[in-house]
């Protein structure tokens, strides 16, 4: 057990390969550069063992930033560096499912906001309620949820502006 934290040893805990590591740290830079770009206020979500309550710790994952959106409240987002499988996202049930728990703790909206690691700039929002409405799928030993492209919300960071992204975003949420 390490004392400092109450978590098992570092060698029973996973890890990420190096290359994945540095696909996602890539796509949280790229997303909080745009943000410091459009001028609005959010906050960095630190993820450390520390920061989440003993009796949550495994059972809750936070997102990566809560973005303030001026007069209205926060959104929560979770950056993810995504590869597309025949125009398909796929998203793990078990960090979704996690991702539910904080999100109705803290009473918020939380989208997943997926790096295009083929075009710079390019960004698909899918909100996590839309994912769980989904049915999951077995690969494997894990269960799945997958979302084709074309029904996620798509982000060009170079053409719009954080808020002009989250307006384009609701007046969708209207025609649906």
């Amino acid at each position: 057990m390490d004392e400092a934290v109450g978590l098992p040893p570092k060698s029973g805990m996973f890890r990420l390969s190096p290359e994945l590591k540095a696909k996602g740290d890539k796509a949280e830079a790229d997303f909080r550069a745009w943000l410091n770009r459009s001028g609005v206020a959010f906050m960095y979500v630190e993820q450390s063992p520390l920061t989440v309550p003993e009796g949550m710790r495994g059972r809750i994952k936070r997102p990566d930033y809560l973005v303030g959106i001026p007069r209205t409240g926060t959104l929560a987002f979770d950056v993810k560096a995504k590869t597309l499988y025949d125009g398909r996202l796929i998203f793990d049930v078990a960090e979704l499912e996690k991702q539910q728990r904080f999100a109705r703790m803290f009473n918020l909206t939380t989208l997943l906001a997926c790096l295009d690691l083929e075009q710079d700039g390019h960004l698909w929002w899918v909100e996590l309620t839309e994912l769980l409405a989904r049915k999951p799928e077995w690969r494997g030993k894990r269960q799945v949820i997958i979302m084709e492209v074309s029904k996620a919300y798509t982000v060009n960071t170079s053409e719009l502006s954080f808020l002009g992204a989250v307006l384009q975003y609701s007046f969708r949420a209207l025609d649906a």
